[in-house]
Formats: structure tokens, sequence, C-alpha cells
């Protein structure tokens, strides 16, 4: 039996947009939960004015108890994992324009069989042209042999299929043996996506395999960056600026 998923709005200071740009940065990262989130202020504002930074997809982060987003003017939705008396932890979306609709979801299985599920967030955007982007934000299960993996990606897939238009599924989807990779190209291939080409040596890896990933459809990559920042956390950021096909 799956636990019951927590969707956490977080409160707004100043009102997002209704629409995605044409042109659009996305900001994938997994902060590790080890800082307070005004650490990364001032990083956010430099992206959000050199990315045209207008989606944040997190992992491991860790939002306080009623407390609004760092960026004025950005939506933030987390599905939640782990939670404290004060501080709640999992993915966390934020944005320049309102999602359309929000979905928490958490892993079928556990980590290590008794520990905690991980989290997954589900949302749609409005973009410039009318068109409908689908965003799935991911931190995939770790402690677990390759068929419980598998059958999360199933899931997921489940989900995503019927939707027709330009999709970003990212994340932290600890794709750390061959046999992960595999079903991470299956299920890509699956659902028509391409996988972003990022500079491997930035990234984080395990047993040679790299855990993050970005996956895209039916969008234009402008350009990527995987800066290192190992004081920030044990991940690197992928930053991405995407435009629409037509």
């Amino acid at each position: 039996m799956i636990g019951s998923p927590t969707l956490i709005h977080c409160p707004e200071n100043t009102p997002p947009g209704s629409h995605l740009s044409r042109r659009f940065g996305l900001l994938c990262w997994n902060v590790n939960k080890r800082r307070g989130s005004a650490v990364y202020r001032r990083l956010f504002e430099r992206w959000r004015q050199e990315w045209s930074l207008e989606l944040l997809c997190l992992q491991e982060a860790r939002l306080q108890r009623e407390a609004p987003f760092l960026l004025e003017g950005y939506a933030c939705y987390a599905s939640v994992n782990l939670r404290g008396t004060q501080r709640y932890y999992g993915v966390l979306n934020a944005s320049a324009s309102r999602p359309l609709d929000s979905q928490a979801f958490l892993s079928e299985g556990r980590e290590g069989f008794i520990g905690p599920r991980k989290s997954f967030l589900l949302q749609h955007y409005r973009l410039a042209s009318g068109a409908t982007l689908l965003l799935l934000n991911v931190h995939g299960i770790n402690f677990r042999e390759n068929g419980q993996y598998d059958r999360e990606l199933e899931r997921m897939r489940a989900l995503l299929t019927g939707h027709k238009g330009p999709m970003i599924v990212t994340g932290d989807f600890n794709g750390w043996n061959p046999g992960r990779q595999r079903c991470l190209r299956l299920f890509s291939d699956a659902l028509g996506m391409k996988r972003l080409d990022l500079p491997q040596r930035e990234l984080k890896r395990f047993f040679g395999q790299p855990l993050d990933l970005l996956l895209f459809r039916e969008l234009a990559v402008r350009r990527i960056d995987v800066p290192s920042l190992p004081d920030f956390s044990d991940h690197n950021p992928i930053l991405a600026e995407f435009s629409e096909n037509r």
C-alpha cells in the first residue's frame, strides 16, 4: 500500500505570470538538504538574469513551514517524502508562471525496504503559443533492486503516456548501474523523448554512471551548462534554456 502523498503549496510573495516565455530557462539540482535555502538566493537570482530562469526543479529540497520561496514572483509546489516539526523535505518545483495543475506522488517501494519512499511531482504549464508543457520532477528510488526501479519508471510512464505535446522529465534518477540505464533508455524511447547531451565530467556519478538526467521532447535546446559547485551540494546543477519548436 502506497502512503498518501503530500502536496505543499508555499505562500507566494508576489503573483507569478500566466504562461512561460517563448524562451525559458530551467534548473535541475539535487540540493542535498544540508543547507538552508537562503544560501542559494544569490545563485538563483544570478541565473534568473543569465538564463531567463523560469522553472526550478529541485530534489532533496528543504522547506520551512509557511515560508514563501526565495524568489519574488515564483509559484512553488513540493511533493514531500520526509517531514519534521518545522520543515518538509522532497522534490520542489518553482516557476515564474502558475502551473495549470500539480500532482504529488510517492514511490511504491521504500528505500532499503524499511526506509522512506521517494517522491515525484507532475505539473502542466501553459506555453506562450498556447500549447501545454508537461513537467515531471523525479527523485528516483536508490537502494532497491533493478526490478523495483523498473516498476517505478513504468508507473511514471503510464502517467505520462496520454500527454500530447511538449514534455520535460528531469531529476536525480539514481541510475547507477547499467541495468538502470537500460530501463531509462526504454522509458525515454517509449515516450519519444531525447536525452539532453550533458558534459559528463561535471555530473555526479556512482559506479561510473550519471545520476542526474534531463529528458525532453518537442522543444529546442538553446544552451546548456553544468557548473561545478561542490561547496553547495554533492550534485552539480543542470542549467538549460529551451524554446518552442513552433
